[in-house]
């Protein structure tokens, strides 16, 4: 209990300081200065990521990011075992990026507004007009170079095991033309609860796999794909 009350203050205390650089990067939003932003978006992104993950005790073991494209946007395609995933991701895979949120994280103050920041997309499951408007969204970023986090799952695990994953995400790959970068988690369950009440020191792994195209996929091909990319990531298990 003394470790969670500890993560969330800490982490509370932390993302306030931040408030500074974040009125920066709305003043270059305003003046048009959007690669200014974008750059210390992600340098802000990457920190605050990495501070959270470290507050918890966890330690990380990453591999293969030898794998992710040096150019250009690409399509990260994660797992989903705990809230933890996100700043895995975020942290520790060098390469600007937003993430396919859902809308409910908009009510997480100056968190969501660096995500929003960092060109994150916000979905509305309730609403599959809106949703499809964010897949568009994605995909413009995407042809744009900017990489994006999708975690097809759609939902958290209950015991680290993967759902199945669903098929909407394909289209942000088949439209923009980008690799999608598989990417394993492993622990990230352990070391945040599903319902956020306990923290724990956690061993992470997280392992980066080689780019896959999806470009010239066939719509009657679309779910055979989706069930062999799982299966490559969980072969990882």
């Amino acid at each position: 209990m003394f470790r969670t009350i500890l993560w969330y203050g800490l982490g509370w205390a932390y993302l306030v300081t931040t408030c500074p650089m974040l009125w920066l990067a709305r003043y270059y939003e305003r003046k048009g200065q959007l690669a200014a932003r974008d750059r210390l978006a992600e340098r802000m992104i990457v920190q605050i990521c990495r501070v959270l993950f470290r507050l918890t005790g966890s330690k990380i073991e990453i591999s293969g990011l030898e794998n992710v494209p040096k150019q250009g946007g690409v399509l990260f395609v994660s797992n989903h075992q705990g809230h933890m995933d996100s700043l895995i991701i975020g942290g520790y895979i060098p390469k600007p990026k937003g993430f396919i949120s859902i809308v409910e994280v908009l009510k997480i103050p100056i968190l969501s507004t660096w995500m929003q920041q960092s060109q994150c997309v916000f979905l509305d499951r309730s609403d599959p007009r809106q949703s499809a408007g964010c897949i568009n969204q994605a995909v413009e970023q995407l042809k744009l170079g900017h990489s994006m986090v999708v975690f097809p799952e759609g939902k958290l695990s209950d015991d680290g095991k993967a759902n199945e994953f669903q098929r909407g995400w394909l289209r942000m790959a088949t439209r923009s033309g980008v690799p999608i970068v598989p990417v394993y988690i492993n622990g990230s369950y352990r070391a945040l609860s599903k319902d956020g009440s306990r923290v724990h020191a956690a061993k992470v792994e997280c392992k980066i796999l080689k780019p896959i195209q999806a470009d010239q996929l066939q719509k009657n091909d679309e779910v055979e794909f989706i069930e062999k990319l799982r299966a490559t990531i969980l072969e990882h298990a």
